[in-house]
């Protein structure tokens, strides 16, 4: 199938210089109507992979109005050569979106979308980064909708460990992997700790001193049985009763 433009090159010049003075929606109108067949073709080429034919040409259609809004007639380029990567990124990032580490609501997906090609718009027309006041204004929504969905990015922008960050009491750059919590690795050991506990409160005078002093204290049984006026056997005994007792109920 043959795709062509409906007006010659001249003519779609002419009309370009039209609306970048007057940004008429009519004039905006006939220029993508002129170049349909550039998604057309482009979304046979995309599209057939997956099945989606219908939904990559509205991708791509909207990819033209974008090429439309941004394209300078005066700067003596052709409108297909401008258009065409346009409407392949836009198809392209159709593709990214489906494919979010975290399943974010379609709505949200969209409202993303839209703001990212707005930002585009905005940045060509303003010659900077707009704001987001100004993003909200030009999509008449509210600024706490757009910060939202630019928040949900981070579903498929995951945020590497080496990230760094600068610290505010020191100045020195902190990694995201700093931030985060270690393992401790006592947490599994957090139940048997506490029966120990109450097992050794359990004890007998002696019992105690010589588990205290022994494991604790880091006494020899020498000299824990000099401080108990015991034999250095009998500690031995005792320690090692108390140590079974103690196994056997962990």
């Amino acid at each position: 199938m043959k795709y062509e433009r409906k007006i010659s090159k001249e003519d779609a010049r002419e009309l370009f210089l039209q609306y970048e003075q007057t940004r008429e929606r009519e004039l905006r109108d006939r220029l993508i109507e002129n170049y349909l067949y550039i998604p057309r073709i482009l979304s046979r080429k995309y599209g057939h992979k997956s099945g989606d034919n219908d939904d990559i040409y509205q991708v791509a259609c909207l990819g033209l109005m974008y090429a439309v809004e941004r394209f300078d007639a005066k700067r003596g380029f052709e409108f297909d050569t401008f258009a065409t990567p346009t409407i392949i990124g836009e198809i392209k990032r159709y593709y990214r979106d489906r494919e979010w580490l975290i399943r974010i609501p379609r709505k949200v997906q969209d409202l993303n979308r839209e703001i990212n090609q707005t930002r585009a718009l905005l940045e060509h027309k303003l010659m900077r980064s707009p704001t987001i006041s100004e993003i909200a204004d030009y999509m008449e929504i509210s600024e706490e909708a757009i910060i939202r969905a630019m928040e949900s990015s981070n579903a498929y922008y995951p945020k590497s460990l080496s990230m760094e960050y600068e610290s505010n009491q020191d100045g020195q750059e902190v990694t995201l992997m700093d931030l985060l919590g270690n393992i401790d690795n006592n947490m599994e050991n957090v139940e048997n700790i506490d029966m120990l506990k109450n097992k050794i409160r359990d004890l007998n005078p002696v019992e105690k001193i010589i588990v205290e002093q022994r494991f604790f204290k880091g006494k020899t049984q020498k000299e824990v049985a000099d401080m108990i006026n015991k034999s250095q056997m009998t500690v031995s005994r005792i320690e090692k009763k108390v140590m079974m007792k103690l196994k056997e109920d962990l």
